[in-house]
């Protein structure tokens, strides 16, 4: 005859085992269902050559725009201590020494704050390359409940600045996570922009090791 204890934790381990078992089969198919999604995502992204960028708090816009493919760049040969070398013209003025038109180089900077725009100064935006905007077709709309905070975080990760307003809302931060153009295997650097209201700017560019 079974003990009555032991019948006991026969009866109650069952259900449990059995809920467990039903717990992780969901989490396998939604993580299944994250990661199609995800892949869907990426494969509605693209770079783009301009972008307005927006505070959660809607008090700061930041309108930017990058160099284009077809845009026209003079091309010159100059000489150097170390002998020939090319430098690119754009609107009259020369790029940045080593940086391609190409390669990300802003030709728009302008931020408003509360609608009223806050001139920034060209030398705290026109002396570097690396820069990318990503973009993506895929709507709010189109994304079920469960898969939101994930495809806020999607947003999020896009290429592109970042624009935020300080807590006490006396400072602006404007964050870009750009491609480090002197380092190799597209190592990423970080371009700080503080932003006061009477329009003093601040930038900080931080670069950590590259690892190859």
């Amino acid at each position: 005859m079974m003990k009555r204890r032991s019948f006991i934790a026969l009866a109650t381990s069952a259900p449990i085992g059995l809920a467990l078992s039903a717990e992780n089969q969901e989490a396998v198919v939604f993580a299944t269902k994250l990661n199609e999604a995800k892949e869907a995502w990426h494969g509605k992204t693209e770079d783009v050559e301009s972008g307005v960028f927006v505070s959660t708090d809607g008090n700061l816009r930041l309108e930017v725009s990058l160099i284009g493919k077809n845009e026209h760049i003079e091309e010159k040969s100059v000489e150097t201590e170390d002998g020939v070398e090319t430098i690119y013209v754009y609107n009259g003025e020369r790029l940045p020494r080593w940086v391609h038109p190409q390669d990300g180089v802003i030709k728009q900077f302008r931020f408003f704050w509360d609608n009223g725009e806050i001139p920034i100064e060209k030398r705290f935006w026109n002396d570097f390359g690396g820069c990318r905007i990503g973009q993506t077709t895929v709507s709010k709309e189109s994304i079920p409940d469960d898969l939101m905070i994930e495809f806020e975080d999607f947003l999020g990760n896009l290429d592109g600045p970042k624009v935020i307003l300080s807590a006490d809302g006396g400072t602006a931060l404007i964050h870009w996570r750009i491609i480090d153009m002197d380092a190799c295997c597209g190592h990423r650097a970080d371009v700080r922009w503080i932003i006061s209201r009477s329009g003093a700017v601040m930038r900080h560019r931080h670069t950590t090791p590259s690892a190859c």
